[in-house]
């Protein structure tokens, strides 16, 4: 038996690798080029900074100065460092090192669902057969045109539910496994995949509570919450940074975003087309309406295929986003820490998985209604040919978005003395082996740059006054900065990049000089190292070592003695040793906070203020808790723009879907706009969720008086007078005519 299983193993395997390998030779044709989409040079980025600071200076890939004036590398949610995949990057180069990647986690993402698919299907014919569809379905052809290889990492999503179930049945292994997937997922750079994933676990912990006896649902707590503390802490290399980056500077992704259901559908079975430089949302889940067929009919042929159906079309419901009533992800944004969920067709991934499952069991079960063998071999190669189908179509939409990417090489430049340059963000991949660092940002959070950042000096570390003495850099790397100063009377060594609390020098003190790194030095000769070195690095990596050795003693103590009741003291207590350790490094450790930065407009002007100025009062009765107190509309500048200042006060508590209504628009009995020429426009929508591009407004301070300042642009609207109204109220399909919009200004366009 056990032989037959691994002759049977290495069929599958080899059959998946075969699989991937198809899937990835697009790829292959192409490796020594680097992506030029948009997406993929920021992503790129991250990862050569990565390589440069452990081949290049030997150091750990902890910051990263070629990017946005400098960013804590281990903490940017975009980086994908923190993983085993590291070490092919580190083999093969960034660019020969991503269908390395691609085939591996495609391969263990068919592996996963076959063995989840196991856990309920008795054929390993039919999970066998019905397991590449998720792991080669549409959206990893959209990750892999967009350079979003850190979406692979979604691969190991049914390797986290099989550990939750097995986790659940009391089976230690069930514990580790879907610790260090979701490990794996989250230092992959999967901070976008990690809450889906969450989310699905969660639920499928619900499930398979539901599915054991009623005796033993009790007993699956301890072992299920165990699991949760141990997807933490195994992550808390990864997972504590992150947190510090979000919490200085909360990723704050607004609107009311939705699909309608025959949308939805077309993402699902439709063909993934490149347009305009980018793939569009129709086939970019593509798995074809064959596979659709399987699912709805497995729920028909065998009852047990209804449940995980039902959990599919929920996460459809899910995905839908603003556009059903009522919103399942409108209200899953209320949950502290999902409040950055953004795009809700991601949970289509979810739906694809789950509905594996019932196609599956169609496939087990249509061959068993027939009681002649010629029906069983003719129904089971129909569906063999079904499958078939399905997977060369989801092929052929990865070579289609592989094929048409756009290329470019990077020939990296003679290494030199680091400096800071004002960059291109579309470039970006092109900057650090010139020794250049880009201070055009565009992250998904909102970087804390320092506005005193320079792409033009000529030396990146400089005196705050240079009649004070002389400084040189002695020697250079990501995470160290040696420098030689020599002062007449005590000044500042300001260097050239965003401060961070986890710098620190060998002489004077490192404090933020309006966000810049400064070492407070007295006067006389100094010799001063800067090294980066957080508390979120090397506690994080001492919180994930424990909690990996209480995973292993937990397996080897599950192999000796029996996964019992009595053991669950056991247990509890290796899942609560590294928080211990977390709580002991927070309290020895004296590393300064982020300290808490006052919102401000992007003109600098502050959110929170104490009263109006020069601003007409204005009142207005909204649907929601807000209060109008004031507006400003100032005229037209020299380039057309229109300045408009909004104050008003939050009296209650608001939903996440409540907005700002700004709406600026021609009035009608204008005359009608000339039919040729730019000057056209005669309607700007300017609703907005975040106030003053830094907070939700549900999340102003109650009763304090916010002052929102924000534009638009008037040079190609249509001349004459325009009316810019305000209003407050929540935002979503049929929303609008709801709010009382008031008017708070004119302007006229000449």
């Amino acid at each position: 038996m056990e032989e037959r299983l691994a002759r049977s193993t290495a069929c599958r395997l080899a059959l998946y690798a075969l699989l991937a390998a198809a899937m990835v030779w697009p790829l292959l044709e192409v490796a020594a080029y680097t992506n030029d989409f948009r997406d993929a040079q920021v992503l790129g980025l991250h990862e050569r900074a990565a390589v440069a600071a452990v081949a290049r200076f030997h150091e750990l890939p902890l910051w990263n100065p070629y990017y946005c004036g400098g960013l804590y590398a281990l903490g940017a949610p975009q980086s994908r460092h923190a993983s085993p995949a590291f070490l092919a990057t580190l083999l093969f180069g960034v660019e020969r090192a991503q269908p390395v990647i691609v085939f591996a986690l495609s391969v263990l993402g068919m592996e996963g669902t076959f063995r989840w698919l196991r856990l309920r299907i008795a054929s390993d014919s039919a999970a066998a057969r019905i397991a590449p569809v998720f792991a080669l379905s549409g959206q990893f052809a959209v990750a892999a045109y967009r350079g979003w290889t850190t979406f692979f990492g979604f691969e190991l999503l049914p390797w986290v539910l099989l550990g939750v179930t097995l986790a659940a049945q009391r089976r230690a292994r069930g514990i580790v496994i879907a610790s260090l997937a979701f490990a794996f997922i989250l230092g992959f750079g999967g901070t976008f995949a990690a809450p889906l994933v969450a989310i699905a676990a969660t639920v499928e912990a619900a499930r398979a509570i539901v599915e054991l006896p009623g005796r033993d649902r009790a007993r699956a707590i301890v072992p299920l919450v165990a699991t949760a503390i141990f997807m933490a802490t195994v992550s808390a290399v990864r997972l504590w940074p992150i947190a510090e980056t979000l919490a200085a500077a909360p990723r704050i992704m607004a609107g009311t975003p939705g699909h309608p259901g025959k949308e939805l559908l077309t993402f699902l079975w439709g063909t993934l087309e490149v347009k305009d430089g980018d793939v569009g949302d129709v086939g970019s889940f593509h798995v074809g309406v064959l596979f659709l067929a399987l699912a709805a009919a497995g729920a028909g042929i065998d009852r047990r295929a209804i449940p995980p159906l039902v959990l599919a079309i929920a996460f459809v419901w899910v995905a839908a986003g603003y556009e059903r009533k009522p919103s399942a992800f409108a209200a899953l944004r209320e949950i502290p820490g999902l409040s950055g969920l953004r795009y809700p067709e991601r949970f289509l991934w979810i739906s694809v998985l789950l509905a594996c499952e019932p196609a599956a069991r169609f496939l087990e079960a249509l061959p068993r209604l027939g009681e002649t063998l010629r029906w069983r071999r003719s129904s089971s190669a129909l569906l063999t040919v079904v499958v078939l189908v399905t997977v060369v179509s989801e092929l052929v939409t990865f070579r289609r978005a592989a094929l048409a990417r756009d290329l470019g090489a990077i020939a990296p430049g003679p290494a030199g003395a680091f400096h800071q340059a004002r960059g291109n963000r579309w470039l970006a991949a092109y900057h650090d082996g010139l020794d250049v660092g880009s201070l055009s940002c565009w992250e998904t959070h909102p970087v804390r740059m320092s506005p005193r950042l320079r792409g033009d000096l000529e030396a990146e570390e400089y005196l705050a006054d240079p009649a004070a003495g002389t400084v040189s850099r002695v020697a250079w790397s990501p995470n160290r900065l040696a420098l030689h100063v020599v002062l007449a009377r005590p000044t500042r060594a300001l260097v050239n990049q965003n401060w961070h609390p986890g710098w620190t020098a060998s002489s004077g003190v490192v404090v933020s000089d309006e966000g810049r790194i400064a070492v407070e030095l007295g006067d006389g000769t100094h010799d001063v190292v800067l090294r980066f070195l957080p508390r979120s690095a090397w506690g994080g990596a001492i919180v994930t070592g424990t909690a990996l050795a209480a995973l292993a003693a937990m397996l080897l103590r599950a192999r000796r003695v029996p996964f019992a009741r009595e053991k669950d003291v056991v247990t509890a207590s290796l899942a609560l040793a590294p928080i211990g350790i977390f709580g002991l490094v927070l309290a020895t450790s004296r590393e300064p906070p982020f300290p808490p930065s006052p919102p401000r407009n992007a003109n600098g002007t502050p959110a929170i203020v104490t009263t109006v100025e020069d601003a007409p009062r204005v009142t207005g009765h909204f649907p929601v808790a807000v209060t109008l107190e004031a507006a400003r509309v100032s005229p037209l500048d020299e380039v057309m723009n229109v300045r408009i200042d909004v104050y008003f006060r939050r009296t209650g508590p608001l939903g996440r879907a409540d907005a700002l209504f700004a709406h600026v628009r021609r009035r009608k009995d204008e005359p009608p706009p000339p039919e040729r020429g730019q000057k056209r426009e005669t309607y700007h929508n300017l609703d907005h969720h975040v106030i003053a591009g830094t907070f939700y407004l549900g999340d102003a301070p109650q009763g304090e008086l916010v002052h929102d300042s924000f534009g638009v642009n008037l040079a190609k609207s249509a001349p004459g007078a325009w009316d810019v109204t305000i209003g407050f109220g929540p935002l979503g399909p049929g929303k609008t005519k709801q709010v009382e919009m008031v008017q708070v200004g004119t302007v006229f366009v000449p």
